[in-house]
């Protein structure tokens, strides 16, 4: 058996959440496959590696510490211990978008109403086409385009929507609590450019009505309520309480 290993002129690109035992996905328990480089990454616990149909085959225990290579196309499992915690880091090449054949460069214009997808938020095609619509429409808001367009090339765009994405996968489908403090992550926005309660009324409005004009079910109804919640706290700890309030509370 020859381990693999990762070319050097790859890239880092995005990143799964820490998993664990319960928190795994159902698609990435089963047997699977990846289109790009990637290498699992065991923080405790112990995770068992399976290729499934390869050259070199391997079927390997990987303890805290330890890491294994995905090549492209090969199927694989992987089996986490119930004290397992580990995440996936992918690769790109350097002339190879964050999201392979998903996100253009730029966020794309429109000048009509979206199609209404028939579906709910649960999967994660699904939620990356939310955060996708939601952010076109964000950078055509006359109040809040100014927060991501400080500078020529200032935003990463593939990037900054599959981290918004990965954040609505975790609330939506993988269940327990998210690594970052979204909340913290807006201060330096607002220490730039100190939020308002209409940008709170406006990003508010504008998510809303990206799942209502798209999704329709449970997760659906969970994702506004989440955001909701979400955008209230963040307006707590920024403006003082009772600076702003959703407008169904008020």
């Amino acid at each position: 058996m020859i381990e693999p290993t990762l070319p050097q002129e790859l890239l880092e690109a995005r990143r799964t959440p820490l998993f664990d035992f319960e928190t795994l996905p159902d698609q990435l328990a089963e047997s699977h496959r990846t289109t790009v480089w990637a290498q699992l990454f065991v923080q405790s616990g112990t995770v068992r590696y399976t290729d499934l149909h390869s050259n070199d085959p391997r079927d390997i225990s990987l303890g805290a510490g330890d890491s294994a290579v995905i090549e492209p196309n090969v199927e694989h499992r992987v089996e986490p211990a119930t004290d397992a915690t580990f995440f996936i880091q992918f690769y790109r090449t350097p002339d190879a978008p964050m999201i392979p054949g998903t996100i253009a460069p730029s966020p794309p214009q429109r000048s009509g109403p979206w199609e209404h997808s028939g579906q709910d938020l649960d999967s994660t095609d699904q939620i990356l086409e939310m955060v996708t619509r939601q952010y076109v429409d964000v950078v055509q808001d006359e109040l809040l385009e100014p927060y991501f367009n400080f500078a020529p090339g200032f935003i990463d765009w593939q990037g900054h929507i599959e981290s918004v994405a990965d954040y609505w996968c975790h609330v939506l489908l993988y269940a327990p609590g998210y690594q970052i403090d979204v909340i913290e992550a807006h201060r330096t926005l607002h220490d730039t450019d100190p939020f308002t309660p209409e940008v709170f009324d406006r990003w508010l409005d504008i998510f809303n009505n990206t799942i209502d004009d798209g999704w329709t079910g449970p997760h659906a109804e969970h994702a506004k309520k989440k955001a909701t919640g979400m955008a209230w706290a963040m307006a707590q700890r920024f403006l003082g309480k009772g600076t702003w309030k959703p407008a169904a509370h008020r």
